[in-house]
């Protein structure tokens, strides 16, 4: 039998194809659809144009889809998130519209690249005729421009494409980002929508960046207007991306916990985003007919965004409050969910939340290395990341450290950084040097806190675990007597910590753990050196016995084991 040609190929990935701008008619037809909220129709029927052709579509000879115009790709990314077709829907079936919508533009990521970002960065921007703060109590209902107003193609009618838009509603694109991660960990019904827009931004991001940097090396002193030009260089320098506390506010946006502050600093995009929707006359739900030639575009007739989103126009203007005071005394919010000292997934969010928070953080590195001027230079971005992860609890700190998606060398750049303010001395920056044994053996396996806490000597302890996988890793480090000397005192010298934990700025559940955190992480250090040593035939020595807690921590530790339930599973 004659072989597939197909049969070597293996399993088949994403294959950028060209795409044409739709034709009025058929950009019309969509248009229809999306403005009689029938957004399943329209986003399926958007899909096939898009998608024809791509299981046939090769690179020697790949076939145009149609992409729809920039203000029906803004309304689908409303629509991943937008309250009135997901968790405020009251049927399945207009949950579908929302759902068609993120399948739409998976599809456009994975079509496009090159030149068709252009209408991509058009939909994915805030428009200029808005106000940068909206009083909700006097918002006008009046429909305005979409983003994309044009040709009659080009702009949609309808509260969703216009004074709901995710694009009109928020600040920028660092207020989105730090409310999705707040519902993450506050809005668990909430977070189930933002994760999936994360999900979509990140993707539409990372894939723009990475074919910009590649264009860019090609083009010599024109890199830097290439990278400029990217959409994720549209959210950083929407503001003076120079400016320290701008980039920190980025950061905190991506680090964002439900936390009090948290919700300050990134109120809910929409009024009322959180609150259950009331109950619903089922008899006003019924299903009408789709006739699309005869104008009759069928749906949940009782549809009405206005409506279910109680928008805060409605409201007795006496009482508008701001976004911010809405958002942080909101009905809905969980204020009796607590989380265990050990759960730290959970105080972050969750697993799937920690990883879009890491891809996050690595693609800032990325402009951080590649626009030092435009941005910052990698060392100044690492302060200000250090800054902020420094404060974190000992359990999320680790979940932090272990799950990093950075490169090595930038990872093992920021792990130094970590250390500086835990330590005292001269370190070396790797932001600037190549890592050398001797600095391991001389600095870093030796150090110990410059506080009298478990917590912050775990910290270290947990870095220096990462640090030392790199060097093993790339081949760095030799089993030498020095090596194991420098490992023995540093791990000796952070168990020696006294303290009560009950001073003003100590947690001492904080403290209880950071013990078990630095036993454990010393094990694994210890573990390490002796890989290490067997990879190079060298004999195992017999580690060292380790010295007893003093008493201090003893009659500590049993007042903590003798507290309150309600104690140990106290918030930071």
């Amino acid at each position: 039998m004659a072989a597939n040609a197909f049969d070597d190929v293996g399993p088949r990935h994403p294959q950028p194809r060209p795409v044409k701008e739709l034709s009025w008619e058929l950009a019309n037809h969509s248009k229809a659809y999306l403005e009689a909220q029938q957004y399943a129709n329209g986003y399926n029927f958007l899909y096939s144009l898009l998608a024809a052709g791509t299981s046939i579509s090769v690179p020697a000879k790949p076939y145009a889809g149609f992409l729809a115009p920039a203000a029906q790709l803004a309304l689908a990314s409303t629509l991943i998130a937008y309250p009135a077709v997901t968790t405020k829907s009251k049927s399945a079936e207009i949950m579908q519209g929302s759902d068609a919508a993120v399948r739409y533009l998976r599809c456009v990521q994975n079509t496009i690249e090159g030149p068709a970002y252009r209408v991509v960065k058009k939909a994915f921007s805030f428009p200029d005729d808005r106000t940068r703060r909206h009083i909700p109590g006097h918002r006008s209902r009046a429909v305005s421009p979409s983003p994309a107003a044009g040709a009659d193609v080009e702009r949609l009618e309808g509260v969703a494409a216009n004074a709901h838009s995710l694009w009109y509603r928020a600040d920028d694109f660092w207020h989105i980002l730090g409310w999705a991660f707040n519902c993450s960990v506050a809005y668990k019904k909430r977070w189930e929508r933002w994760k999936l827009w994360l999900q979509v931004m990140l993707d539409f991001l990372e894939s723009d960046w990475k074919t910009r940097l590649k264009a860019g090396r090609d083009e010599g002193e024109g890199r830097e207007s290439t990278l400029q030009d990217s959409l994720l260089w549209q959210y950083i320098s929407s503001q003076d991306p120079t400016n320290r506390n701008i980039r920190r506010r980025m950061i905190r946006a991506v680090l964002a916990a439900g936390t009090e502050e948290s919700l300050r600093h990134y109120p809910e995009v929409w009024v009322n985003e959180t609150v259950e929707p009331k109950p619903r006359d089922k008899d006003t739900e019924r299903i009408a007919p789709t006739d699309v030639g005869n104008g009759e575009l069928g749906g949940y007739q009782s549809v009405d965004e206005d409506v279910i989103m109680q928008d805060a126009s409605t409201l007795d203007k006496g009482k508008a409050r701001s976004r911010t005071s809405s958002s942080a005394s909101s009905s809905s919010r969980p204020s009796s969910v607590r989380f265990n000292a050990d759960d730290a997934g959970g105080r972050f969010g969750g697993m799937e939340a920690i990883e879009l928070r890491q891809r996050f953080i690595a693609i800032l590195v990325q402009v951080a290395q590649e626009l030092p001027k435009q941005f910052a230079s990698l060392e100044d971005f690492l302060d200000d990341l250090t800054e902020e992860l420094r404060q974190l609890p000992i359990f999320i700190f680790s979940a932090f450290v272990s799950t990093s998606r950075l490169s090595s060398l930038a990872e093992l750049a920021l792990n130094a950084n970590l250390l500086l303010p835990l330590a005292t001395g001269q370190l070396p920056n790797y932001t600037k040097i190549v890592p050398t044994q001797s600095h391991f053996e001389t600095y870093w396996l030796r150090l110990r806190g410059n506080t009298q806490s478990f917590a912050a000597s775990a910290k270290i302890s947990l870095t220096l675990e990462r640090m030392l996988m790199y060097m093993m890793n790339e081949h760095l480090l030799k089993a030498t007597d020095c090596l194991r000397e420098a490992m023995e005192c540093g791990i000796e010298a952070r168990h020696k910590v006294y303290g009560t934990g009950k001073g003003k700025t100590r947690n001492p559940v904080e403290e209880e753990k950071g013990k078990e955190f630095i036993e454990a992480s010393s094990e694994r250090l210890l573990g390490l050196l002796e890989v290490l040593e067997i990879a190079s035939g060298k004999e195992l020595q017999p580690r060292k016995e380790k010295s007893k807690p003093s008493p201090l921590f003893s009659s500590f530790a049993s007042s903590l084991s003798a507290a309150p339930e309600s104690e140990t599973e106290e918030d930071d």
